[in-house]
């Protein structure tokens, strides 16, 4: 067992990082303790976009030890150092340079000697910087990556950008944004079995091919480009159904797109996080149509579950998770008719008896938990 002492300090608690912090405290493999650094209003703060809390339900309280910065001045700041410094942990990671009170975080730290990492999921793909401010902000950037004594990017995208702007390279530990691969494949091979019961209550066909889309209604993830090639897929796939689960600022602009199409797609509004397991579980293949999104947890999701993916080439995740697994396909931002037109080609295969869910499941298999777990024990160890 490796008694060197973890922390994480955090901007909040997300779905699916959690997860991951119960099972390490549970294992007892190493310490482990998290900070957030925002107050959370206990759990339920505002998300900005959906205009509501998202009320993560899946979630154990206090599963494992962590706490909540109720104060982010200077003082505070202070204070939260030098108790850390005084544990003598192993290493603390910090996940990002944002808010700013993580780069205050990082410079006393570094001040006291302590060793400390930097999680990042910025990729030069989904990054600018024009002009001379922009020239300057690069190096400032470089500057501060350069603090840090270990790197954990989620991604090889995200170590590309950390190399390129701060011109070093420092060890290396990837921190993906992984999620629960073993719950999301239980809970959707449970409603799986249930799909012929949920196609009747719907009225759909037995063998329907059900695409499904889970994302905010914004038009950053762009539901809309969906909904669009849905409606050319089903001229020329009469069985084909939507399912399009989300909320968001052009929820107006979403249900009349979708109007036209009757009872061929089903709207639920948000989901809980609970319920997400049984809606990948329906689905023949999710799409997930960001233009602009560095990672993207539900291409994860929904690989976990065994349901192959279609997603743009602006999301993060699909780049480095559908490559060389058979398991999806990418298509240009925005690109309507390419996407119907690959929708049509998983329709036609899985009507062919093609079964996606092995390779699907294996490609998930390369971002479990475990292989973060290991990450950490090995940079905890290393000198």
């Amino acid at each position: 067992m490796n008694r060197a002492g973890l922390v994480i300090i955090q901007d909040r608690e997300t779905q699916f990082d959690a997860p991951l912090y119960a099972l390490i405290h549970q294992s007892g493999r190493f310490p482990l303790r998290v900070v957030y650094s925002t107050p959370s209003d206990n759990g339920r703060k505002q998300d900005a976009e959906l205009g509501f809390s998202p009320g993560w339900d899946h979630l154990s309280s206090h599963s494992y030890p962590q706490r909540t910065l109720h104060q982010s001045g200077l003082l505070d700041l202070w204070r939260l150092a030098r108790d850390l410094c005084r544990q003598k942990p192993g290493l603390i990671v910090i996940c990002g340079y944002y808010p700013r009170s993580h780069l205050m975080l990082a410079l006393l730290l570094r001040l006291w000697g302590q060793r400390i990492g930097l999680r990042s999921d910025n990729t030069l793909g989904h990054t600018t910087f024009h002009g001379l401010r922009g020239k300057l902000r690069k190096i400032l950037v470089g500057s501060v990556q350069r603090l840090f004594d270990t790197w954990h990017p989620v991604g090889d995208q995200a170590h590309a950008y950390l190399r390129v702007l701060s011109g070093i390279e420092r060890p290396t530990y990837r921190f993906a944004y992984a999620v629960d691969n073993d719950w999301f494949a239980t809970k959707s091979s449970k409603a799986r079995s249930e799909r012929p019961k949920f196609l009747q209550q719907q009225n759909w066909p037995a063998d329907a091919f059900v695409v499904l889309g889970i994302m905010k209604w914004t038009p950053r993830e762009d539901p809309l480009t969906l909904v669009s090639a849905f409606k050319l897929l089903e001229r020329e796939i009469p069985n084909a159904r939507l399912v399009l689960v989300g909320d968001g600022p052009i929820r107006d602009a979403v249900i009349s797109a979708c109007r036209a199409l009757g009872n061929r797609v089903w709207l639920p509004g948000y989901m809980p996080y609970s319920q997400l397991p049984k809606l990948y579980g329906l689905a023949n293949v999710f799409v997930h149509p960001a233009p602009g999104e560095p990672w993207g947890v539900s291409v994860t999701e929904a690989l976990a579950c065994g349901v192959p993916v279609l997603a743009a080439d602006g999301v993060g995740a699909a780049h480095e998770l559908l490559n060389d697994h058979n398991c999806g396909a990418l298509f240009p931002n925005a690109a309507v008719t390419v996407l119907a037109k690959q929708l049509q080609t998983f329709a036609y295969d899985q009507s062919g008896g093609k079964d996606y869910a092995s390779a699907c499941r294996k490609a998930a298999d390369q971002w479990h938990y475990r292989q973060t777990i290991e990450a950490f024990e090995h940079a905890l160890t290393a000198k």
